[in-house]
């Protein structure tokens, strides 16, 4: 099943690192060592889902298929990472899984500000980031987010036809080995209700 994920995950998270170049590092557990060239890995790789489930082995496998150096941020274990945290790395990409509450709150879009100010690149891939707080300022001026709706239950997500996403899917959403309830975007980690 991972297999099948990390297709569908490699495709988005190869746009989010491409500008990395080509690395060839040696893999040393969740960490891949950087190039010596480089301070710090490509990638700040921010794992905010609370383990809610655990999706954070999608992200490292299409990070490691990619040959990309990378570092994770578990805010479970390391809490909220600081502009300075964020600082020196070439891109962040920060999920947060299926939890509804305390998941990339005001501090973290103060934080990624600062980075993104200081010619960082990020992606955030959250299932409840507009239902949790609703559209910010931080969404409509650094996401470009115009707006959007609650609760669509839509099941063949596709992208808008602009770059970066205008080449990815149509995708059938695959539920994750032993899921049993009903799969709807709304219900990507976790059942609907």
């Amino acid at each position: 099943m991972i297999g099948k994920m990390i297709g569908k995950t490699l495709g988005v998270v190869f746009v989010a690192v491409m500008f990395c170049g080509l690395i060839t590092s040696v893999a040393s557990g969740h960490v891949l060592a950087a190039e010596a060239s480089s301070p710090l890995p490509c990638v700040l790789l921010v794992d905010d889902d609370q383990d809610n489930p655990d999706v954070r082995p999608y992200y490292t496998s299409a990070l490691r298929a990619l040959g990309a150096t990378y570092v994770v941020w578990d805010l479970a274990t390391q809490g909220d990472p600081s502009a300075s945290d964020l600082l020196g790395h070439q891109m962040v990409i920060w999920f947060t899984g299926y939890p509804r509450d305390g998941t990339f709150t005001g501090a973290n879009e103060a934080a990624v500000a600062t980075y993104l100010d200081a010619g960082g690149r990020f992606f955030l891939s959250s299932e409840d980031y507009l239902h949790d707080g609703g559209l910010t300022a931080f969404g409509q001026i650094r996401l470009r987010i115009s707006g959007y709706v609650s609760d669509v239950n839509r099941t063949d997500p596709a992208g808008t036809g602009q770059s970066p996403g205008g080449w990815l899917g149509p995708y059938n959403l695959t539920p994750p080995d032993g899921w049993t309830e009903h799969l709807s975007t709304d219900s990507v980690f976790k059942g609907s209700g």
